[in-house]
């Protein structure tokens, strides 16, 4: 973990440069290459603009750190990113070209993880030489939870919504209990599940992810209950900001002020969800402000 501790002393630093902007950290976003960006509906027209788009968020919103899965962003942005390794099948190299990669800083973060969409979960034995390494090496997991976008099995022929149950990675957070995991989109409609492994489980964390976007639709209905029993159960200190706002900016914006407009989270709560978890998960606590 001492890249990822040089990386956030330094913009630790840097965290309350704007006046009266907070910092933020966002677990979970998305960069593209020319090759994988599309400009779908309601995206910006170019990777270019997209990129100037998400720098600006950046500026606006004092967004100091990021996990990013996937192509970069702008070069001068590098630095603030955590790098994630994102997958929806075993590995394509072996064990120790795995290990080569995180020590060479190349994978900072399993994820986003999805094995789902391959019709797999975490627990598969496949998996369990990659995930005793991130344990020992201190790398953690970001689940993919919850469901998929409508007529996603058209795409992801063994796609099965089931598979994004959280408790079907239990025997995974029994058998390697110092790995950290964090439940993107904190497990969707199976948001019940979530909280019940996280009682258990303290090694577990949630990220909030597309549910605090997506509208008009029974999605959008879980984010303020789970929010609402996690602060009666006492784990508002275990979920996470996340943006997921995948080709649209503007979803980063949208994501920040719909956790602002929830009235039954206090100040300390919203500061903890936006950036002191973060530090908490990462194991720097340290560095709050």
């Amino acid at each position: 973990m001492k890249r990822i501790f040089l990386f956030l002393t330094f913009f630790s630093n840097l965290a309350f440069a704007q006046d009266g902007v907070k910092p933020i950290i966002d677990v979970h976003l998305h960069g593209y290459t020319e090759r994988s960006y599309f400009p779908i509906p309601g995206a910006p027209a170019t990777l270019e603009e997209f990129k100037m788009e998400m720098k600006k968020n950046f500026q606006e919103f004092n967004i100091v750190a990021a996990m990013k899965s996937g192509g970069m962003y702008n070069p001068e942005m590098e630095e603030k990113f955590l790098q994630g390794y994102e997958s929806n099948n075993y590995p394509k190299f072996d064990t120790l070209e795995f290990k080569k990669m995180i020590e060479e800083g190349k994978i900072q973060v399993w994820g986003e993880f999805m094995p789902m969409f391959n019709g797999l979960t975490l627990a598969d034995p496949k998996f369990a030489p990659y995930l005793a390494i991130c344990e020992r090496e201190g790398i953690p997991i970001a689940l993919h939870t919850g469901g998929g976008p409508p007529g996603i099995s058209n795409q992801y022929k063994k796609f099965r919504l089931s598979l994004g149950d959280p408790l079907l990675i239990e025997e995974v957070l029994i058998n390697y209990p110092k790995l950290k995991i964090y439940l993107m989109h904190s497990g969707g409609l199976f948001y019940d599940n979530s909280l019940a492994l996280m009682e258990l489980y303290p090694q577990l964390y949630c990220g909030l992810g597309a549910l605090l976007w997506i509208k008009d639709t029974p999605t959008a209905l879980y984010v303020e209950d789970f929010l609402m029993k996690a602060k009666k159960g006492r784990m508002i200190d275990r979920i996470m900001y996340g943006s997921d706002a995948m080709y649209w900016p503007d979803n980063v914006k949208t994501s920040i002020e719909t956790l602002d407009s929830f009235k039954f989270l206090s100040e300390e709560d919203k500061r903890k969800i936006f950036y002191e978890n973060a530090l908490e998960f990462f194991e720097l606590d340290y560095l709050k402000k």
